[in-house]
């Protein structure tokens, strides 16, 4: 009886093990597979998810000693990235209910001033195109953090003044195009810098990387219908201070508007969109679907 038991118990482990590595060998296959050719992520993913499955049912069936040493194998990997790629194991939680809101076609539209995580795909996307430590980026960053807006300033706003400069710059030569028919195409920052041109979305890229390669901190935004860039510049208290140096630099463009933020903690972050005539112009979407964090 005793040894039954023992056996079920042994019976209930190996397949519950089968069940749950499923997902976070998916997720490490997706890393480290690029998807082929111009296959969407939606798909690459269903396809490491089935590949996944299959590889869990027949090392089960090979050997469940080999299942139970895999499963030690995948967290000893989710640990390493942990630590040295910073895909954390919250990171992988955040992951699966996005990939779940995704799959359903029901994301949750939340309030501005309540950011989530990007749908997984997206986030990865997204992460995988920035270049803020490339050295052509930041080579474009610098010349063109320093190209407007005279020492003076920088001395009284201080670094606000090298991420106003670079908003001007890409913003006043940016040229809309659309994205190739049919394709969701993320341009590289290397490339957008050349051409400052493109759509939202590679906007949104080049200006997170370039503020980014100097020392600032920047998030992409995605709403129902658009992708923009925010930037952090300072916290709660210090609004009529930043108020003031959007004033004095673009004085035209801002004219009567007040100034557009979202708060996330006491840390405040304002509008970098092209659709905007000034850092902290109106958002062309007020309501949020995700917001996408980098690491510092």
């Amino acid at each position: 009886m005793t040894q039954l038991i023992h056996h079920n118990i042994l019976n209930f482990a190996v397949r519950f093990i089968q069940i749950i590595i499923v997902f976070p060998m998916a997720v490490l296959l997706s890393f480290y597979l690029p998807p082929y050719n111009s296959m969407n992520y939606e798909w690459h993913f269903l396809l490491c998810l089935l590949l996944a499955a299959a590889v869990s049912v027949l090392v089960t069936k090979y050997s469940r000693k080999l299942i139970v040493l895999m499963f030690i194998g995948i967290l000893g990997m989710m640990a390493f990235n942990s630590t040295f790629k910073n895909q954390t194991f919250d990171g992988i939680y955040d992951d699966y209910n996005a990939m779940l809101v995704n799959v359903t076609s029901n994301p949750h539209k939340v309030s501005y001033f309540k950011p989530v995580r990007g749908t997984y795909f997206q986030n990865q996307r997204v992460k995988s195109a920035m270049q803020a430590t490339h050295p052509k980026v930041r080579a474009f960053a610098v010349e063109n953090s320093t190209r407007y807006f005279h020492d003076e300033y920088y001395r009284k706003f201080g670094k606000l003044t090298r991420y106003f400069s670079l908003f001007k710059h890409i913003r006043l030569n940016w040229k809309y195009v659309n994205d190739p028919l049919g394709m969701d195409y993320y341009s590289p920052p290397i490339e957008s810098m050349q051409l400052l041109a493109g759509d939202c979305d590679d906007y949104a890229i080049l200006m997170a990387s370039s503020v980014m390669a100097i020392g600032g901190e920047a998030r992409v935004v995605i709403s129902p219908t658009h992708m923009y860039t925010e930037v952090k510049i300072g916290h709660v208290d210090d609004l009529d201070k930043i108020s003031y140096a959007v004033r004095t630099l673009f004085p035209d463009e801002v004219a009567g508007d007040k100034i557009h933020f979202h708060e996330t903690g006491d840390d405040l972050w304002i509008n970098f969109d092209y659709t905007a005539p000034h850092p902290g112009g109106p958002f062309l979407e007020p309501e949020l679907y995700s917001v996408i964090s980098f690491e510092k």
